[in-house]
């Protein structure tokens, strides 16, 4: 990755993972297999590229899942203390 992709895949991932821990404590009804089905919905547009999302848009892609997953870990984790 160049300059610019490493700093739009940060900006991405960062923003993704504060929103998402952000919804998971603020909306109580939000539970983990919410996220769960939102990363798989993800991965499915992931695989859906027939178009040609182009390299910013696979980077996103990439970033927006890295992060749901991430978020997804910490929280069963988190659920298990």
């Amino acid at each position: 990755m160049n300059e610019w992709e490493e700093k739009k895949y940060e900006e991405v991932y960062e923003t993704v993972y504060a929103t998402t821990r952000y919804r998971i404590l603020k909306d109580p009804a939000f539970t983990i297999e919410d996220l769960e089905r939102l990363l798989a919905t993800l991965y499915i547009n992931d695989g859906n590229d027939q178009g040609g999302r182009g390299p910013v848009g696979d980077l996103i892609s990439a970033a927006t899942i890295a992060a749901h997953q991430q978020v997804l870990l910490e929280w069963k984790r988190e659920l298990k203390k």
